[in-house]
């Protein structure tokens, strides 16, 4: 009797594990390597397909592209981010492409050069060209090798948000993606000039319909001597937040994660910020035709830090 109790319990924990086999993510991606025209540096890139795409039902499909950069780190949380929120329904079937930052990741990701005694342009201040990368060389390549369609996604942390950011406002580039993520970007860089060029570039904001999400890690317990950095760190994401809450026809979403700081706040704004590109996929949300009547609203923004971003 305990010999076929045994085996019973054994097929139904098979039975169990089947079951869930759809959920395991295997994260296996090409890596490429670009010996840019514009960079003096080779590039590596990583490219995350979704499952299916070699299928022949799947010949004719054609897919949307999340971009991320310091992807030799944030491919995994990111791919596997994008494969959950699909099965559950979320968002479509995407391919990523994970471009590596580790080398220059300050000249490459910062849009100026601060006039602090020690940046320089070798350092610092050199987004604009990295910008030009990928999207002159970096999406072409993608686009010709892989089923791509025109619904692009930019995302990035920290300088990586900074450079997503300031993507948005460079011209050349804006029109390459339909979508922009910026987790707890460092928008207090070079005294915040970046947050003054998107308030003056409320024009572009109000005529062009992009998905823009921020986020914003908000735990300052651990700030100690550097809580004055802080401050000025989440009082300029704050201000960018609430221009692109104010804009016409972009849809800009401003999310603060209280209790989780710079990095903890990844995991959650990362899925929550691929959810808001994707939301009216495969076009953009137009908010002058979607929202009658535009309504602020911030996620988890309690009364006491309102106050404390309003009176700075």
């Amino acid at each position: 009797m305990k010999t076929i109790l045994g085996i019973i319990i054994t097929l139904l924990c098979f039975s169990a594990f089947a079951a869930y086999e759809p959920y395991t993510y295997r994260h296996e991606p090409v890596e490429l390597t670009f010996d840019p025209n514009i960079l003096p540096e080779s590039k590596k890139v990583w490219v995350a397909l979704p499952q299916g795409y070699h299928r022949p039902e799947n010949a004719q499909k054609r897919y949307p592209v999340v971009y991320i950069t310091d992807g030799a780190v944030y491919q995994f949380i990111t791919a596997e981010s994008m494969w959950f929120a699909n099965i559950v329904g979320h968002i479509p079937q995407a391919i990523l492409v994970a471009i590596d930052t580790r080398q220059n990741r300050s000249r490459d990701l910062t849009p100026t050069v601060p006039n602090d005694g020690h940046s320089t342009p070798n350092t610092t201040g050199q987004s604009a060209r990295f910008q030009d990368f990928i999207h002159s060389e970096v999406v072409p390549y993608i686009d010709n090798k892989y089923r791509t369609n025109d619904f692009r996604v930019l995302a990035g942390h920290s300088l990586g948000g900074l450079f997503t950011m300031t993507a948005a406002l460079n011209e050349q580039v804006q029109d390459t993606f339909k979508s922009y993520i910026a987790l707890d970007p460092s928008m207090w860089w070079d005294n915040a000039t970046l947050v003054n060029q998107v308030e003056l570039s409320a024009s572009l904001f109000n005529s062009k319909a992009y998905n823009i999400y921020v986020a914003a890690g908000h735990d300052h317990d651990g700030a100690g001597d550097f809580l004055a950095d802080y401050l000025a760190h989440i009082q300029a994401i704050a201000r960018t937040g609430h221009l692109l809450l104010a804009a016409s026809k972009t849809k800009g979403t401003y999310e603060v994660f209280q209790d989780e700081n710079h990095m903890s706040m990844l995991h959650q704004s990362l899925y929550k910020g691929l959810r808001a590109a994707f939301e009216c996929y495969p076009v953009t949300c137009d908010k002058s035709v979607s929202q009658g009547q535009k309504q602020i609203h911030i996620k988890g923004f309690g009364t006491s830090y309102k106050r404390l971003f309003y009176n700075h």
